[in-house]
Parts: C-alpha cells; sequence; structure tokens
C-alpha cells in the first residue's frame, strides 16, 4: 500500500497559524498550540511531524544553551507517535532522519528513514502531487541537521522538488538555506531572490539576505533588505529582532531598544516573547542587556529553568563580570534539573571556570571545579576548547595528572602533536618527580627545536632534581649546554642564566673547586647590576669560596661590598668584625 503525505486533514486556519509561528520563531507559543490541536485530532501525522520540526528548530535557534538530547527525544517520541497513529504519513519518517542526523550524524541509519519516505512517491508522473514536492523539500531540509552534511544528497531532493512543483518558494528558501550552509552567498542569494518573486508577501527571504550580509558583517548592506522586510510585513516580529541585532552590532543601543521593544510587542507582550528577546541578546553578546532582561523575566515567571543557565553564562562573558553571582546561577540551574537531559557541556564548563577563577586559596573550590570539568569533558570529550581550557587551568591549578591526560588528548584529536603542548606535559612530568618521563621530553623538544632555550633548561632541572645534592653534577653539563646555545643573548635569558650560574655555584662548591666557584660567582655578579638579590647571592659564594682556603683578608673584603648593599644586615657586620680579629691575630702572630 502506498503511504500519503496528507492522510488526514489539518485543522485549518489554527494549523496554519501554529506554522506560522515557528517561522516568527515564537517556539513555546506554537509548541502550546500544536499540543492542543493534537488533543482534538490526535489521528492526524501531520501535525506529530510540524510540531517535531518546531522542536528541532527551538533546538536550533539556541544550540549554545539548549539541549540537544532533551529537545530531540521530545521530537522523536513525537514522530514515533505519528508513525503510529498514522502510519500512511511519510512526513514522519522524515523527521526521523532528520532527528537521527541531529543526534548521531548516523547517515546510513537516517537514509533507511529517507528511503522509505521517498519510496511513497508515486513513479507515474499523474499521480505526483504539490505535497510530494513538499516531502522532498523536507527531506533536504534534513540533510543540514547532520553535522556532516551530504550536499550532493540535499541538492538531488531539491532538484525532484523543483520538477514537481517549481512555484513553491519554500523550496526556493531551503535551497538557499543550504548554500548558505556552504557559505556560498553567491548561490544562494538569487534563490532567496526566487523564493520572493514566487511569494512577495513572504518577508522571510529578505530576513536571510540581510542575515548573510549582517555577518560579513556589512551592516549598511543588510539594513535594506531587513526595512523592506519591515515594508512586506510589518507584523512579523522576526524582523524587528533582526534589526535589533543589526542596531547592536552597530553600537546603536537605542534603536536596538526600539526593535526589540516593537518585537516583543508583536508576539503579545509576553513571557515567551521577553525570553526570545534576552537570548537574542546574548547570541548577539550584549550580555549586561541580557542579564537584565532574564533577570526580569525571572522574578514572575521561574518556570523556564534554563533561564538561570543564561544568566550564569552572561555573568561570565559580561565586563566586568560578575563571577559570584553567576556560580549562584548555575547553582539553582542544576538544582531545578529535573532531567539529566537537560544539561549540556557547557553548563558543567562554564560552572567549572567560574569556580577555578574564584578559587584563589581555596583548594576545595579549585577540586570542586576540576570536578566540573570532568563532567563536561564526559559529556563532550571532542571539544577541542574545553580539552585545551582543561589543559591549562589544571596545569596552572597544578593537577599535573589530569592537564597530561588533557594535553595529550588535544593532540589526539588534532591528529598531530604541538611541541607547547608537548612542553607542558614534560613540565608536569618534572613537578610529579616521573623524572625519566621529563628527561624524554624536554630531550625529544631539544632535538625538534635546538635554540628551544626552555627545554634546555627543564632538562637541566631535571637532572638537578635526580641529583638534588649536586654531588655527581649530573645537571652542570645540561646547565653549560643551555649557557653556550645562549652565547651572546645574556640580557634576554638572564633570568636562566642566573639559575644556571647559581648551580654552577653550588656545584662547585660541593666540589670544593674554589677559584672555578669564585669563576662563576663573578659571572652571576656581573649578570645584572640592579638586581640586589642576585649580587647578593654571588657575592655570599665569592665570599665562601676565599674562606674555603683562609684567605680571610679577602673574605672580608667580599663581605664588605656585601655590607654596602645591605648596611642593615647585623649579621654581616659581626662577620666583618670577627674576620677582623681573625686577620689581626695572624698579623701578631708573624
Amino acid at each position: 500500500m502506498l503511504l500519503c503525505l496528507m492522510a488526514v486533514p489539518v485543522l485549518g486556519q489554527d494549523f496554519n497559524s501554529a506554522v506560522n509561528l515557528v517561522k516568527s520563531e515564537q517556539y513555546e507559543e506554537a509548541e502550546k498550540m500544536f499540543e492542543a490541536l493534537l488533543t482534538k485530532e490526535p489521528a492526524n501525522g501531520n501535525l506529530y511531524y510540524y510540531y517535531g520540526e518546531a522542536l528541532l528548530k527551538d533546538y536550533l535557534s539556541d544550540t549554545f544553551s539548549n539541549s540537544l538530547e532533551q529537545f530531540a527525544n521530545q521530537a522523536e517520541q513525537l514522530f514515533q507517535r505519528g508513525l503510529q497513529q498514522a502510519p500512511g504519513n511519510a512526513l514522519n519518517l522524515v523527521g526521523m532522519g532528520a532527528v537521527t542526523l541531529l543526534r548521531t550524524s548516523d547517515t546510513t541509519k537516517a537514509q533507511s528513514y529517507f528511503n522509505q519516505a521517498e519510496a511513497t512517491i508515486p513513479i507515474k508522473k499523474k499521480q505526483i502531487k504539490p505535497t510530494h514536492a513538499v516531502l522532498l523539500t523536507k527531506m533536504a531540509e534534513a540533510q543540514l541537521y547532520s553535522k556532516v552534511i551530504n550536499y550532493p544528497r540535499a541538492l538531488s531532493y531539491i532538484a525532484k522538488a523543483t520538477a514537481i512543483d517549481p512555484t513553491n518558494p519554500e523550496i526556493f528558501v531551503t535551497l538557499g538555506d543550504i548554500y548558505i550552509s556552504q557559505n556560498d552567498a553567491s548561490k544562494a542569494l538569487p534563490n532567496y531572490n526566487k523564493a520572493l518573486s514566487l511569494d512577495q508577501t513572504s518577508p522571510v527571504p529578505k530576513i536571510k539576505i540581510g542575515n548573510i550580509y549582517m555577518r560579513v558583517p556589512n551592516l549598511n548592506a543588510a539594513r535594506p533588505y531587513f526595512e523592506e522586510a519591515r515594508e512586506i510585513d510589518p507584523d512579523f516580529a522576526p524582523v524587528y529582532r533582526s534589526l535589533g541585532e543589526l542596531y547592536t552590532k552597530a553600537g546603536m543601543h537605542d534603536l536596538a531598544k526600539q526593535n526589540y521593544e516593537k518585537f516583543i510587542e508583536l508576539s503579545g507582550n509576553n513571557t515567551p516573547a521577553m525570553v526570545r528577546y534576552g537570548t537574542s541578546l546574548f547570541q548577539s553578546r550584549d550580555y549586561a542587556g541580557a542579564l537584565e532582561v532574564i533577570e526580569e523575566v525571572l522574578k514572575v515567571d521561574q518556570s523556564r529553568n534554563y533561564l538561570n543557565r543564561i544568566a550564569g553564562y552572561s555573568c561570565y562573558e559580561m565586563k566586568p563580570q560578575d563571577l559570584e553571582k553567576g556560580i549562584s546561577y548555575m547553582e539553582i540551574f542544576f538544582n531545578n534539573v529535573k532531567n539529566e537531559d537537560e544539561i549540556i557541556a557547557r553548563d558543567y564548563s562554564y560552572y567549572a571556570k567560574m569556580l577555578y577563577r574564584t578559587s584563589a586559596g581555596d583548594s576545595l573550590k579549585m577540586r570542586k571545579s576540576f570536578d566540573q570539568y570532568m563532567k563536561a569533558y564526559a559529556l563532550d570529550s571532542n571539544d577541542i576548547g574545553l580539552v585545551t581550557e582543561m589543559a591549562m587551568n589544571f596545569y596552572n591549578g597544578r593537577w599535573y595528572e589530569g592537564a597530561i591526560r588533557m594535553f595529550n588528548r588535544k593532540a589526539a584529536l588534532k591528529g598531530e602533536e604541538d611541541l607547547n603542548d608537548v612542553m607542558y606535559i614534560g613540565r608536569c612530568y618534572y613537578q610529579l618527580d616521573m623524572l625519566p618521563e621529563a628527561d624524554s621530553i624536554f630531550s625529544k623538544i631539544i632535538a625538534a627545536q635546538p635554540d628551544n632555550i626552555q627545554g634546555y633548561l627543564y632538562l637541566a632541572r631535571t637532572y638537578s632534581k635526580m641529583d638534588p645534592s649536586s654531588e655527581k653534577g649530573l645537571a652542570a653539563p645540561k646547565f653549560q649546554n643551555m649557557i653556550d646555545k645562549i652565547g651572546t643573548e645574556t640580557q634576554k635569558y638572564k633570568t636562566e642564566l642566573y639559575e644556571a650560574y647559581r648551580y654552577m655555584c653550588f656545584y662547585n662548591l660541593q666540589k670544593n673547586s674554589n677559584s672555578t666557584l669564585r669563576s662563576w660567582a663573578e659571572k652571576m655578579e656581573n649578570l645584572d647590576p640592579a638586581n640586589k638579590s642576585w649580587q647578593l647571592d654571588a657575592l655570599q659564594y665569592t665570599y665562601l669560596s676565599y674562606y674555603n682556603v683562609k684567605d680571610y683578608i679577602n673574605a672580608r673584603a667580599t663581605y664588605q661590598k656585601v655590607l654596602a648593599l645591605d648596611p642593615n644586615n647585623a649579621q654581616v657586620r659581626q662577620t666583618i668584625e670577627d674576620l677582623t680579629k681573625v686577620i689581626n691575630m695572624e698579623r701578631n702572630l708573624r
């Protein structure tokens, strides 16, 4: 038996109103209307499809904060109910294919649904109806839900739809959307214009053209299209939201506010309209404005828990940040979650980064931050931005095991190693006293980047840790290699050289090589005459080199230089006096 597209007639004007609400991006109101329609016609397959499609578009309107699993599950349940209640309606097969692509990008599974749907189209041309063009158009549109889009297949469906009904403007709007997803505005524009020529009463094509220019951004080119869309339908709410976004980007906040207020007015001055206003401000990066609107909504309606999420995000993103308030909003959000599917990876990562940035001196708060990061990672281990952020924050927060894991994960996601990240891994091994691993990493970096001074420095530090008493002098040749590599660039690398000279001084002190010790101490003393601390360190080693060989005159002269730098040092003054007594005693004995 052939399936048909519209097995049961829909409730005319009410159905059209619900579809128009979706086009107006008033998804909550549309979903309520579809729900009411289904109570009257539970066997109407089209209602299940368009209701499910509204949910998918609702999700796609704000993928940043909406939960994929929450919306996809609801939509899938509707499509499945549609197939059960109206098995002769092919649209719900398209819905199943679309939600499969959105959730998993499993093209094989999705294509089985599309093939079943396409098989309902009669072979004989006389039996083909415009509704079959709608089916094919929806199949083409569904391809755009996938992370890896099959453009040839989408274009093939559109070509078949156009052959059936070349006067349907929705076909050309969808074709324009396909080209826009390929970032091909030159092919998208003529199709949006074609849609407009077929239905000059629709503002949608003009808005889509304006959005192309606004994203360039070319705001001056975008504005006329929005204004023309407004002239076509002054009551079409989304055009005022687009104008509000345009004026926000242009820094013309008074005009932006006027247009957003008009958007709210046309949307019925209801809470969903205020919510759309707040989310629009958030998407246009007016975070302070978004927070202000959302807080007004939350005063009268706390049923929309996701608003706590957006408020928390906004607190983090706005300048200046309000991290403690952001933490509070995220905790309210988590406390109000009824289903784990409502939570997305960004919820945990935003909460984590706010905890991290306020965790100074609070190890428990930092540990909690890391726990939240790991929850985000469990939900999306392929987000390279998240993985990079975790790697750096774990490193700076001294959770070196976690940092190693994340830097390695980043390399796996990129398919190649970044030597800067490899350096961090080596530092982690160094801090964890995993010295053979650190040795291997730093040696690898030096081999790949022979001029990487930090590589030489950390390799020397690693060998110094292997020989903490410096008795064997394991680090001496490593520090010498670094000194040789620095050459005459002493001022650029004076901090690294200070560390090397200090090690050489200590090592030669242990060997009782006093003349060599003095030579290194002299290098340290001359490294930065303005650095009093380094001067004092160098003079102390010079003093010891003389004292060890009982050259008390030069030892005293060295400490007199110390006293000149540190005149209030009573211990140094006392040592000079004691040395003077010893010197005088020796003279008297001669």
